[in-house]
């Protein structure tokens, strides 16, 4: 090997480990502070020009009845997969559907960390962190920066505050029904409204609500419940 050569590789090696360091102490004190702000309201607010909500709510003060909903409609293999849902993206190749695949691991990570678009760096990226996220902060950890930092109507972030807006009462208080609503909206929470569903999501409520009491009862809900 040339001294070129090797001054090539140790440079790469420096910079590699440089890389996840960087990369690690973000995602490190995830464990102990609650994000001020994420990439997403960064970008939604354009730079904080426009006014936005964002309230907190800790995962003790909740209830079972919304995180059991989230659960339910956005990641049921929660507890059971390391970020990636490969089940999931297995179907998607499989039958070539449009709809997305994400994780709430990868929600998290997305509306954190990211830009919007589907580049290959950004979803090596989008691979990396979500990794780290999960070696490094616990399942109910995940759940809890997901709760407060998804979008749930337009310039509106945390589940606490649609509850509100919507129902007039806490999130905690929320009952099986009302929590499934709060959950249908964030797939597209600019559109839609927990009080103006449409009939096909409304359909979907019943069963749902037997996925949640199975969610509750054969353990898959173990990591955050």
């Amino acid at each position: 090997m040339t001294r070129k050569s090797a001054n090539f590789l140790r440079i790469f090696r420096y910079v590699v480990i440089f890389f996840i360091c960087i990369s690690l102490i973000p995602i490190v004190s995830l464990r102990f502070l609650n994000p001020p702000f994420t990439s997403f309201i960064i970008s939604e607010s354009s730079f904080f020009k426009k006014k936005y909500s964002y309230e907190w709510t800790p995962l003790d003060k909740v209830g079972k009845n919304i995180l059991l909903a989230m659960v339910t409609t956005e990641d049921a293999r929660f507890c059971s997969h390391i970020g990636f849902d490969l089940t999931e993206l297995y179907k998607v190749y499989v039958d070539n559907e449009k709809r997305g695949a994400s994780t709430i691991s990868q929600q998290v990570v997305k509306n954190l960390f990211l830009w919007s678009g589907r580049s290959y760096v950004r979803k090596g990226l989008e691979a990396y962190l979500t990794l780290l996220l999960e070696i490094f902060l616990p399942k109910k950890r995940i759940l809890e920066l997901y709760i407060n930092i998804v979008e749930t109507a337009p310039l509106s972030f945390g589940v606490n505050s649609l509850s509100l807006t919507s129902f007039d009462k806490t999130v905690d208080k929320l009952n099986m029904n009302q929590a499934l609503k709060v959950a249908l909206v964030l797939p597209n929470p600019k559109n839609r409204s927990p009080l103006n569903l449409n009939k096909k999501h409304l359909k979907r409520i019943p069963k749902l609500k037997k996925d949640m009491m199975f969610l509750e009862n054969d353990g898959r809900s173990d990591c955050f419940l």
